[in-house]
């Protein structure tokens, strides 16, 4: 059961970050799976930036934590693993040991809905879908009531702004979820949501006013979700609330029972991993010869770079007064396709958020121009970068060999990592999915 639990929590917080990815049209989020679990990012400070269902599989292996943590350190984000208490123990060891610290817990209840549920409410209360044109109100109320916590059991170790609060539930909206709204006298005094998947049932948060709470609020938002679900054929539905909280006391006087309890581990930023929070990605407008040692770093053909250094815009990341990293974006013979021609970030500030940065800036941009698509190329003996484009969320796409050859200005036998440069790898980052080509891309060889 609780396998179930974490990977239907799993699915929905990918389909939000996935709806809100498409919402914004950047690279900055990004879903990966993880032995049997699932890492996601959504944007800074979201809810959604967490790995989740550990260990109902085989323990992920050095390889996949590091990828996963140097994705959230690019985006100057802390790793936040949940980890049920139902789990194969052997993660919570694992992530210790990776430095991880348990920082809060929270307590999953059950309500066994097999035999139907009958809602309830005082004569006062009306509860009901809430509609599009309400979602401000039901924002309002609901991150009123967050705001003003019950000050019982265990605290919650996170606060969302309210502004990363309205994405995440208008990406849940996207997701499947379906907010309520609760009317006391006919003014809005709480608000709540519901997921339904899988015969799953999921209670995603619920939130009453100061000034209407020990009303009846709470318990009329949560009858009528619970005969919401039981009308839909859920055979359970599920909530999570902090431990010895009136919330959890307010569920268990409704039927619910505790399941399980999940431990929040949480791995810092490294302290290298800093960086981009103090760095600033403009457009460039100078000379570019005055940058051409950071094109020199992405590019290992003089000519090659002579033919094209002035073409297009250029983002640069600037660290206080030094330009540390560039990216050059160019127009392409597609009205709605561009190319990141050349990037670089300088070396001692790889690998903490820049290139990211310049990458999501770049999307913007090409979303701006109503551009659908986003290309790169870069040497397949380079399995940093190719390892870096696809952490922002790029795709391969195709192999042009014997792309770095003499007659295109690059040295012979030029090693990169040991393997000797020879073909060129396209990826591309696609802003809207009906731009996909209907051509087949699985093994294109140019």
């Amino acid at each position: 059961m609780a396998q179930r639990i974490e990977q239907a929590e799993g699915r929905l917080m990918a389909a939000a970050v996935e709806a809100g990815r498409q919402r914004r049209g950047d690279g900055s989020a990004f879903v990966r799976q993880v032995a049997g679990g699932v890492a996601t990012f959504a944007e800074d400070d979201s809810p959604f930036n967490k790995i989740a269902g550990l260990g109902f599989g085989p323990l992920p292996d050095t390889a996949t934590l590091d990828n996963i943590e140097r994705a959230f350190a690019d985006r100057h984000a802390p790793v936040q693993a949940e980890v049920a208490n139902l789990a194969d123990p052997a993660v919570g060891a694992l992530l210790t040991d990776r430095g991880y610290r348990p920082v809060s817990f929270e307590n999953v209840l059950g309500l066994d809905l097999r035999n139907g549920h009958e809602g309830v409410a005082p004569a006062a209360i009306e509860v009901r879908v809430s509609r599009v044109e309400e979602f401000d109100v039901w924002l309002d109320v609901v991150a009123d009531g967050f705001a003003h916590l019950d000050g019982q059991g265990v605290p919650s170790h996170e606060a969302f702004p309210r502004e990363v609060l309205a994405n995440a539930e208008r990406d849940f909206a996207a997701a499947g979820v379906v907010h309520y709204v609760a009317l006391r006298d006919g003014v809005v005094a709480g608000g709540g949501s519901l997921h339904i998947a899988g015969g799953i049932a999921q209670l995603t948060g619920a939130a009453t006013a100061p000034a209407h709470r020990r009303r009846g609020v709470q318990t009329a938002l949560l009858s009528a979700r619970l005969a919401d679900a039981a009308a839909a054929g859920c055979d359970i539905a599920v909530v999570t609330t902090q431990p010895g909280s009136r919330s959890q006391q307010n569920v268990q006087r409704r039927g619910f029972d505790l399941l399980y309890t999940r431990s929040v581990f949480v791995k810092d930023v490294p302290t290298g991993g800093r960086a981009a929070s103090d760095v600033r990605v403009v457009e460039y407008d100078g000379v570019r010869e005055r940058i051409r040692p950071l094109f020199e770093l992405a590019e290992d053909s003089p000519v090659q770079l002579a033919s094209y250094i002035e073409d297009g815009r250029v983002l640069v990341a600037v660290r206080g007064a030094d330009v540390v990293g560039h990216l050059q974006l160019v127009a392409t013979d597609r009205a709605d396709a561009f190319e990141i021609k050349n990037m670089a970030v300088r070396e001692d500030l790889r690998r903490t958020g820049v290139g990211g940065r310049l990458v999501s800036r770049a999307v913007e941009l090409v979303a701006g121009a109503s551009g659908r698509r986003l290309l790169v190329a870069t040497a397949a003996a380079d399995i940093g970068n190719l390892g870096f484009y696809q952490r922002q969320g790029f795709r391969m796409r195709s192999i042009e060999r014997d792309a770095f050859t003499a007659r295109t200005g690059y040295r012979p036998g030029f090693l990169i990592d040991g393997v000797e440069l020879r073909d060129r790898v396209w990826l591309d980052y696609v802003l809207d999915p009906s731009a996909r080509d209907s051509e087949t891309r699985r093994s294109d060889v140019r």
